[in-house]
């Protein structure tokens, strides 16, 4: 059974012959190690394969973080003067360092135009193919990824101009999170035609450590129908849309799932924010993505540590299927590679049905 019949099987809860590894992978180490030389996305394939990561949605690049590619995407797609943007890079992490406003009336002066499907298809068509390709090859699964409109729209203005622009002008708002709702439209009308797998993750982190960032009347009313129009291409085909958000997700799966009607979540961090084993028994049908720990497990424990963490999931969760184990957001460059390696080791070797950990 190759890696891609087994995804299949499983987002639709039945069961494989094994369960599959899934994570978010930007750990140095790792693609230094295990990736080999030469393009970047057969890195990253190699990469996988050699760790025992069966499933992905995201080429790292270590020299080029996404935000700075996030920033081209603005200039290129949404018309953004390229001037005054600068992007610092450290430790593994990535930040908008400068932006031409500070205020409400610079970003009235800085609003981005709505982008072209025509313009973006010339792109994204030819690298999700190419992408699909290479990991064909290696018997792995890569599942499209796109950002949410909210997530686009503060990063673009900055977390706390976004907030006071939603008292102070809230139609600048509203034309930030439209214009980044197309482009998640476009890029999921396009996927849908040109799927890697049968299934679209959408990343829109909109509650913390304590839960919400935004109060659930702003999602409803706000959000919902965008997120909605973004999920409409991938549901029309057929395919599963997975949800994300870091934090405390409990106010906010009662939207995302019986009214969204998203499919899956991830990545269900730990440590007080949400217990997977609560979320799996209250809702039975949702895919679930994730969860060793990555905050404390993965960095800082033992192979044993980790070892335990995952044989919890395989034994509790795994007899019921719909679940893809890795960590509970990512494996970033605090992860020792031994850590990774036990945790996907670990499903592949107790993960085979009939589970019998």
């Amino acid at each position: 059974m190759t890696n891609y019949e087994r995804f299949v099987k499983t987002i639709k809860f039945e069961l494989p012959d094994r369960i599959l590894t899934y994570d978010f992978v930007d750990n140095r180490e790792l693609l230094e190690t295990y990736g080999g030389k030469g393009d970047v996305i057969e890195r990253n394939a190699r990469m996988a394969k050699n760790i025992g990561l069966d499933v992905m949605r995201y080429i790292y690049d270590p020299v080029n973080h996404w935000m700075g590619s996030k920033i081209e995407n603005w200039i290129r797609f949404f018309g953004v003067n390229p001037d005054k943007w600068e992007v610092s890079q450290k430790g593994g992490t990535a930040w908008i360092s400068k932006r031409p406003f500070a205020d409400v009336k610079g970003l009235e002066k800085n609003m981005p135009n709505m982008p072209q499907k025509r313009e973006i298809e010339k792109w994204y068509k030819p690298t999700i193919k190419k992408i699909k390709e290479i990991y064909d090859e290696y018997d792995l699964v890569f599942i499209g990824a796109i950002e949410g409109p909210c997530t686009d729209a503060y990063t673009y203005a900055d977390m706390e101009l976004f907030c006071r622009a939603i008292y102070e002008a809230p139609e600048l708002v509203d034309h930030l999170m439209q214009c980044a709702c197309r482009f998640s439209e476009i890029i999921a009308e396009i996927f849908a035609e040109n799927p890697s797998a049968p299934l679209m993750f959408m990343g829109e982190d909109v509650a913390g450590k304590s839960g919400l960032i935004f109060s659930p009347s702003f999602l409803r009313k706000k959000l919902l129908p965008l997120w909605k129009r973004i999920a409409k291409p991938i549901k029309d085909k057929g395919f599963k849309f997975l949800f994300h958000s870091d934090g405390k997700l409990a106010d906010l799966l009662p939207i995302v799932i019986n009214e969204l009607e998203a499919d899956g979540i991830n990545p269900i961090e730990r440590n007080g924010c949400n217990d997977i084993f609560e979320i799996r028994e209250k809702y039975p049908h949702t895919l679930l993505f994730g969860n060793v720990c990555c905050e404390i497990t993965l960095p800082y424990g033992t192979e044993k540590d980790t070892e335990k963490e995952t044989l919890e999931l395989i034994r509790k969760i795994g007899p019921q299927g719909g679940i893809c184990i890795g960590s509970s957001s990512e494996i970033h460059d605090l992860v020792p590679a031994r850590n990774a390696l036990k945790m996907y080791e670990t499903v592949h070797k107790y993960g085979l049905y009939p589970i019998k950990v």
